[in-house]
């Protein structure tokens, strides 16, 4: 039997959260025998590859019951905290949930919709909790899955390429026209209310050997690059001109605004991870999970993220990700 191990540091990129995680953190805190892996990636690993993810989804800091029915609040809470299993490249096998919301057909609505999203990816409700209450809605998801070899944000190394799945900025431009006080289109609004965790891509990620490092697209592309860099103790260039931001974006927010939707929005709940040159085959990506994948920059050594805006040399990526202590309430 190995000796208990201290959590250590753990390595996030910069934001007043994260720094506020550092401190409530205490990394001499010792792991009990049975964890594998403890704080400061997507998820805790145990023994025998079972991963644990918690997400909270709160009335008025992540949803407003004006833009979304009850029953796709609950879709999303569950399929957000979904998200951190597939960057774990964990497979899903069930949830958790706690919800505290006033009246019986709030609370079936809801559970409707978290019950729809686990089966979506071949989980299932295993229990949780209830409470009344007559504040906003509040459901904390706690993930449960298997992976044999799970996905870490750490692994990056020198002359990787960075890659991400689908289209980034959809979600973000849904926010941005409700709090307009207009209705955004279809495309944005199905992006914000039923986000698709890609679960299987990220499992053929690392059970493949393809990704050297993983993390899910919660935060924005800058802030979530931030901490797959920090983990890794490297530096991320991204390729402005390679960044793909969903054309509905572009459309609603024109080309700049859509840009820094897709950089720095977040809530796309696409995968990014590092991988060697030549390593990844986007026609497979499209053949056999329908979606696109593109390169969007590469590792070196150093550390942070900076940006190639087509100039002689990269600059620093000013502004993070979605950043709760920081940004406004809706």
């Amino acid at each position: 039997m190995t000796s208990p191990r201290s959590i250590g540091p753990v390595r996030f990129g910069p934001g007043v959260e994260f720094d506020l995680i550092r401190r409530l953190i205490n990394p001499d805190d010792l792991l009990p025998i049975g964890v594998d892996l403890g704080p400061g990636d997507d998820a805790a690993v145990l023994e025998g590859g079972w991963v644990l993810s918690t997400d909270l989804s709160l009335e008025g800091v992540h949803f407003r019951r004006a833009w979304l029915d009850d029953q796709e609040i609950g879709f999303r809470a569950v399929s957000c905290a979904l998200s951190d299993l597939a960057a774990m490249a964990a497979v899903p096998v069930g949830v958790f949930i706690s919800m505290a919301a006033n009246g019986e057909e709030v609370v079936e609505a809801l559970q409707s919709g978290c019950r729809q999203a686990a089966s979506e990816v071949g989980a299932v409700v295993l229990g949780g909790d209830l409470s009344s209450t007559s504040g906003p809605v509040f459901i904390d998801v706690i993930g449960l899955g298997s992976a044999s070899r799970p996905g870490l944000r750490s692994g990056a190394v020198a002359g990787n390429d960075i890659w991400v799945t689908g289209r980034l900025g959809a979600s973000s431009t849904a926010l941005r026209v409700w709090q307009s006080g207009e209705e955004p289109p279809l495309e944005a609004r199905q992006a914000f209310a039923r986000p698709s965790p890609r679960c299987d891509e990220g499992c053929y990620l690392v059970e493949r050997g393809i990704a050297n490092a993983l993390i899910d697209l919660s935060d924005g592309l800058a802030g979530d690059s931030a901490h797959l860099a920090a983990a890794s103790g490297v530096q991320i260039v991204l390729d402005e001109d390679r960044v793909p931001v969903a054309t509905v974006a572009v459309e609603v927010l024109g080309p700049e605004e859509a840009l820094q939707a897709a950089l720095h929005g977040g809530e796309d709940y696409e995968l990014c991870f590092a991988a060697a040159t030549d390593a990844v085959d986007p026609s497979y990506f499209q053949d056999h999970f329908g979606i696109e994948v593109t390169r969007v920059g590469h590792v070196r050594e150093g550390c942070g993220v900076w940006i190639n805006r087509g100039g002689v040399e990269p600059e620093p990526l000013t502004g993070s990700g979605f950043d709760h202590y920081t940004a406004d309430v809706l």
